[in-house]
């Protein structure tokens, strides 16, 4: 014989009489009503020899009926040979709601069980104050909750306010106090403000304590990448040094305040001379020297700083222009780098469209062959005079400025593609370019010199075999030749003297 002997409370409105009294045996006994808060008492005794089943309910404090409200035969065996038995307890009243407790159980295998101390199981005291007994100490529970939460976020804030201070001590940059850079822009007013982009707006500045002319960029709070681009661009410009690159003075963080201090380039960004109307015309002899600088930069970054870095939006409105109108490349923010001889991660498609390379957009892997794409169509723009998209000069439609110029080529001469601005110019030297342009920006990525053969057809230390329109477009019988022209110049050992 097995018995378990259960204390139930319930906190029921009221138990279904119809219920009950279809449990009910066909003994003479009377249906059962457990009202609200009234805390009743169970027993259930299995015979394993005669598979009896007896179910008996009470309120507390009376002694065990003989009748039981439910008997039935089963046979638990089964059940039984498992393993080690578990007590439980599930209860339903049908449509209406109902809440039970169990305040105490006593089971025996092979006996009756033992009675339950009624004294030690607070039942009046629960009676008195039905669920609320248990609700009291949600207060306690909702607080050691909230004080876990708590402390779990203090852990991350102070974890990442030591990365942060292991990232600043790492990139070894000198900061900048916020009250210097707002008395240096005059509170960052607009009368200072120099242009804005993506992730933010750039101020002209005079740094209070040394006088110096400088360019602050304040991150935009509302970029999400903002913080990102900002650790990205201490991170690789904090280390490299090349004259065709901005320099990098420093940084501040605080608060929620995020700049970066560069050296001021007086004469701003180049797109200003290709289309503001109101802006000298450069001649081609300086629109060269800028292209060839931007050229050593770029080389300076794919090969001859420690680790490779990829730019990733290599174009006019980021080449900024110093007292001597030398070309330098800036804006850092979505650069990447990654060790020589190792293939660069896939990531986000980032850049400016017009720019991106269509490897790029597919399976957004920026490397060193996406960057030469970008420098491809930005010298073509030097050239040119022309965005990197705009419409075509029949249809209206849009068209992308190489596709452009490989059509001008085609129906005559692809001089006829040079910017109707620039008069005096060497013939030679603007085609190389433009050859150059579109053999750079070319759809297969194959195809394209890497910076240290471009630096060498600009220098005139290579020669860039003739190849015609036709050899562009990608699948073309012709693009052999193309590939031919680059394969013979790499073959070619060479030596580049990359001024710093």
């Amino acid at each position: 014989m097995t018995t378990m002997l259960g204390l139930i409370s319930t906190a029921w409105s009221q138990l279904n009489p119809k219920l009950l009294a279809s449990m009910t045996t066909s003994a003479s006994s009377k249906p059962l009503y457990s009202k609200a808060k009234k805390t009743v008492q169970s027993w259930v005794d299995y015979d394993s020899k005669s598979h009896q089943l007896n179910v008996t309910l009470a309120p507390c404090y009376i002694s065990k009926p003989q009748i039981p409200l439910l008997s039935t035969t089963v046979n638990l065996s089964s059940l039984l040979s498992l393993g080690p038995v578990y007590a439980g307890f599930s209860a339903s009243s049908g449509k209406g709601s109902s809440g039970h407790y169990v305040l105490g159980w006593s089971l025996k295998l092979d006996g009756v069980a033992q009675p339950l101390d009624y004294t030690v199981l607070s039942i009046r005291e629960f009676e008195s104050h039905g669920p609320n007994y248990l609700i009291r100490g949600a207060p306690s529970i909702v607080l050691a909750v909230f004080l876990i939460v708590l402390a779990v976020l203090i852990c991350r804030h102070l974890r990442k306010a030591k990365e942060d201070d292991d990232w600043e001590i790492k990139c070894g940059m000198p900061s900048f106090t916020y009250k210097d850079l707002v008395t240096a822009t005059e509170g960052f007013s607009n009368k200072m403000l120099l242009g804005k982009g993506g992730f933010g707006r750039v101020y002209k500045g005079v740094l209070p304590t040394t006088t110096q002319h400088v360019a602050i960029k304040r991150v935009s709070p509302e970029s999400k990448q903002g913080k990102k681009e900002f650790m990205a661009e201490i991170a690789i410009l904090g280390h490299v040094r090349h004259r065709n690159l901005v320099q990098l003075l420093g940084y501040c963080r605080y608060k929620q305040e995020l700049l970066l201090v560069y050296d001021y380039m007086p004469n701003g960004s180049l797109d200003k001379y290709l289309y503001d109307k109101n802006t000298p015309t450069l001649d081609w002899a300086r629109r060269l020297h800028i292209i060839k600088g931007v050229a050593s930069g770029i080389f300076y970054l794919h090969e001859d700083w420690e680790q490779v870095i990829i730019h990733r939006d290599i174009k006019a409105s980021n080449v900024l222009l110093d007292d001597d109108m030398n070309g330098r490349l800036g804006d850092f923010g979505l650069a990447r780098l990654h060790d020589h001889g190792v293939d660069a991660h896939t990531t986000h498609v980032a850049g400016t469209w017009g720019y991106i390379a269509p490897e790029l957009a597919r399976l957004g892997k920026a490397t060193k062959a996406t960057d030469v794409f970008a420098f491809g169509v930005f010298i073509i723009e030097v050239v040119c005079g022309r965005k990197p998209i705009g419409p075509a000069s029949t249809s209206g439609d849009l068209l992308a400025l190489a596709d452009w110029v490989r059509g001008t080529w085609q129906g005559g001469s692809i001089i006829d593609a040079v910017d109707s601005e620039l008069k005096d110019y060497d013939t030679t030297e603007v085609e190389l370019v433009l050859k150059l342009g579109l053999l750079c920006s070319h759809s297969l990525s194959r195809l394209r010199p890497c910076m240290r053969l471009v630096m060498l057809y600009l220098e005139g230390g290579a020669r860039l075999v003739d190849f015609q329109p036709a050899s562009l477009v990608a699948g073309g019988r012709e693009d052999e030749k193309v590939d031919e022209a680059v394969c013979a110049s790499s073959a070619t050992t060479v030596t580049i003297i990359s001024g710093r």
